[in-house]
């Protein structure tokens, strides 16, 4: 059981970290986008706005009716690093917890 526990703990930890890579990494893809479509830099403000605000409300601005239509699987991409860095911790706690209460691994 010791094993499942750091083997689960560690393929956690990894999916905390590749989400973390996703998340740079696509939004760094999409501003590029932003910048070659409308102009400017791509660590423009109102570029970096529309990526955050990206897939959590209705599109409200061009540049996110733009990445939503034109590029719909980096966005799904970006929305699904979002949810693994936001549950990721809760599930390596939760681990954690089972692992030192249940199990006695450490």
């Amino acid at each position: 059981m010791t094993v499942l526990f750091w083997a689960l703990s560690v393929i956690i930890v990894f999916a905390i970290l590749l989400a973390a890579q996703m998340r740079m990494i696509i939004s760094m893809a999409l501003r590029r986008a932003l910048a070659a479509k409308f102009g400017g830099g791509p660590n423009d403000v109102e570029y970096r706005a529309a990526i955050l605000s990206l897939g959590r409300a209705p599109a409200a601005t061009e540049a996110e009716k733009h990445l939503e239509a034109e590029y719909p699987r980096p966005v799904g991409q970006l929305k699904l690093a979002r949810r693994v860095s936001l549950g990721g911790p809760l599930a390596l706690l939760i681990v954690v917890a089972i692992g030192r209460f249940w199990l006695g691994a450490f």
